[in-house]
């Protein structure tokens, strides 16, 4: 999908739909569509703005002679935050489809009341959310509809002021990182929503291999006999179940000097987890091809960081396996080594995610790293914590997790703080061995999780981001579909991009 910036005025602008934001504000709103009238040579009629007032959550489709409008309301103007566009441009934009289009333009909204807020994030914030809202996962449907949403191959903001022309260079890159971003988000939303018969570890590794040759960064794969090499016990064990071997992704993104420390990010990739011998109930199961969700946001990380070219050198470790029961699984009681040499007293064999992260942030240290972020579906108890409106983040660095929690709020991608209290470690000590991988109780069940890999984390500032919680969704919302959100792209990406920007 192409999205443009044309400067010309809108009158001169061919398209199939277009698109305005309105304020609630009676002055402002009327003022809009005076000048809708005025620039699309036509008459709105009071029938048709009957429901619409510009609120929030508000859309219109409104036919006039040759022109499709569509109204999507931003609420009242002292109240417009940039999450507030993006979900208005979203709701707008999803309004196409049901309609037969392949061009839609946008109008840019023109606010400089905004505070910290430039010209550049808004044509930025426009352009992912109309990539986001417009996803959709078809490639399995022998049969498309016609008027299925994409159909849409140009979006075209605009402006309807002269002087937005001398922003031209600042919305054009607005819109380049938004593109990339937007569309990062989607490929980890694809891996996400992939059924686990064609995304297993051996075909993801093989997938990211043939994708970084397109991109400007490198895979190294360790298989199975790599990895009983390095004595990485918990993938190896979390692995024993299934037929497919495990595997272990190692990305690189130099993009720094070569004597800068990498910062590391870390995905679990657990292709489909039944939950082995202490096996899941069978409703909802189907879903756990998305507990890769940290591992797919990790590469839609590094296909945002290579096409930004961000000046950051960045490691990604995803380890990669199916947590399956068999003769051959791992089980309850079970104690397994850890790659750093620590023994885990397995309690219950589907808190596997926990003991493959084990080994990626012990491996982490042979980096020395400047910063360790791990991306996880870790803990079902995370969504009754919180909800599903945000993830949740623990970590050993004040500094790091503040610098996660900004970025979560610029892109509105947002996570929330829990405590790794000192109270909290004993409740992870096991009888027979160095740690067990679930708490003594059903108290703190994400803090526990936090606590357990706080356990295998080296010399280095460290977060977690518990991404259970938001990595899908049983219904869509505004940009979100249903099913795989992407979940941790946009957060980590701004992440790195504020680190360069120092």
């Amino acid at each position: 999908m192409e999205i443009i910036f044309e400067k010309k005025i809108v009158d001169k602008i061919k398209a199939d739909a277009f698109l305005f934001l309105c304020y609630e504000d009676k002055k402002l709103f009327t003022e809009e569509l005076k000048l809708i009238e005025k620039l699309l040579k036509c008459k709105i009629s009071k029938t048709g703005l009957e429901d619409f007032e510009g609120k929030e959550k508000q859309t219109v489709l409104i036919y006039t002679g040759e022109n499709r409008i569509i109204l999507s309301g931003l609420g009242l103007k002292k109240d417009l935050t940039l999450e507030k566009v993006r979900k208005a441009t979203a709701r707008g934009v999803k309004k196409t489809r049901s309609l037969k289009i392949k061009k839609i333009a946008i109008e840019i909204l023109q606010d400089q009341t905004l505070e910290g807020v430039q010209i550049e994030d808004i044509a930025r914030a426009e352009t992912i959310s109309s990539l986001l809202a417009l996803y959709s996962f078809d490639k399995y449907f022998t049969k498309k509809d016609s008027k299925d949403s994409k159909g849409i191959k140009e979006i075209m903001l605009f402006s309807q002021y002269h002087s937005l022309e001398k922003y031209s260079k600042e919305i054009e890159r607005g819109i380049y990182t938004g593109c990339i971003i937007g569309e990062s988000t989607n490929f980890a939303r694809d891996l996400g929503n992939e059924p686990s018969n064609i995304i297993y570890p051996e075909s993801l590794a093989n997938l990211v291999s043939k994708r970084q040759k397109e991109r400007n960064y490198s895979v190294e794969i360790l298989d199975k006999q790599k990895l009983t090499k390095l004595k990485m016990g918990g993938v190896l064990e979390v692995a024993r179940g299934s037929s497919r071997e495990p595997r272990f992704l190692i990305l690189k993104y130099n993009g720094g000097a070569k004597n800068e420390k990498p910062i590391v990010i870390v995905g679990k990739g657990v292709t489909f987890d039944s939950g082995g011998i202490s096996i899941k109930p069978s409703a909802g199961m189907a879903l756990m091809k998305v507990d890769m969700g940290g591992g797919a946001a990790v590469i839609g990380v590094f296909e945002a960081i290579s096409q930004l070219k961000l000046k950051q050198n960045v490691i990604g470790l995803i380890p990669c396996v199916e947590n399956m029961p068999s003769g051959n699984s791992f089980k309850p009681g079970d104690v397994i080594t850890a790659y750093n040499g620590m023994t885990i007293e397995v309690d219950n064999t589907d808190a596997e995610g926990r003991l493959i992260l084990a080994d990626a942030l012990s491996y982490a240290s042979k980096y020395s790293p400047k910063y360790v972020i791990d991306m996880a579906t870790l803990t079902g108890a995370s969504i009754v914590a919180i909800g599903s409106v945000a993830s949740i983040i623990m970590g050993n660095d004040q500094d790091l997790v503040n610098k996660l929690i900004a970025a979560g709020e610029q892109t509105y991608d947002r996570v929330w703080q829990l405590p790794l209290w000192d109270e909290y470690d004993r409740m992870i000590n096991s009888e027979i061995a160095d740690v067990k991988n679930t708490g003594q109780s059903r108290q703190a069940g994400t803090i526990m999780g936090g606590m357990f890999l706080k356990r295998f984390i080296g010399n280095y500032p460290w977060a977690h981001i518990d991404i259970a919680a938001t990595a899908m969704r049983d219904s869509e919302s505004d940009y979100d579909p249903k099913n795989a959100t992407g979940s941790g792209v946009r957060l980590v990406t701004q992440f790195l991009m504020n680190e360069c920007k120092k």
